[in-house]
């Protein structure tokens, strides 16, 4: 009976930890006047879609942030991205190319360093949030499958409806290429608070 309660114990501990790390998952940071993210422990380049790359074709990503307010049942802001990763057999390296605003492209990029410089990419302004009230933000990263025609960037199929019903469908449907990072509660004022102490 005592060994069933301390596996009890433990399991519930565990269980506290991974939560901990999930809510802790997206790092949050005041860069001039915007709020840059990152997320070192969010990992997308795996399985099939990474299988993919190796085997000499590209692999579209979407990506969306939602930033949501204290209740959590309120979305105050979604910005969206389309990355779109191809590989080098020779270098071992990854190009990116970003897709949906401003186009920039970055290369000879590890593993890692790709992952990073697209979720970097996802920075945004806190222009018009309540900066004294807390907000959440949720990461949500799709990889296309082949299989599916990805709607042009400049036609209505990329609208935002059509955005939101595809992560919707993903997240519900626990797909395997499918990733989530979220922080929060987080105040922007606290933010902007700690980068004035850093400053000192």
């Amino acid at each position: 009976m005592r060994i069933l309660r301390y596996g009890s114990i433990l399991a519930s501990g565990a269980l506290a930890f991974c939560l901990s790390l999930w809510a802790q998952e997206l790092l949050l940071r005041t860069t001039g006047d915007h709020i840059s993210i990152s997320s070192p422990k969010l990992h997308f380049l795996t399985g099939k879609p990474l299988q993919r790359l190796r085997d000499g074709n590209s692999v579209t990503y979407d990506f969306q942030l939602s930033i949501l307010g204290d209740t959590q049942d309120v979305v105050l802001r979604r910005n969206f991205e389309r990355f779109v990763f191809s590989y080098d057999l020779w270098e071992e390296r990854f190009s990116v190319t970003r897709m949906r605003s401003t186009r920039s492209h970055a290369s000879h990029l590890t593993a890692e360093a790709a992952e990073s410089w697209c979720v970097e990419n996802m920075s945004f302004s806190p222009s018009g949030l309540p900066p004294d009230r807390p907000i959440y933000l949720r990461l949500e990263i799709r990889a296309q499958d082949p299989k599916e025609v990805a709607p042009l960037l400049n036609e209505p199929g990329m609208s935002l409806s059509s955005l939101v019903e595809i992560f919707s469908r993903a997240s519900k449907g626990r797909q395997p290429q499918y990733w989530k990072a979220e922080a929060g509660p987080v105040r922007l004022a606290d933010l902007r608070r700690d980068r004035s102490r850093g400053d000192d």
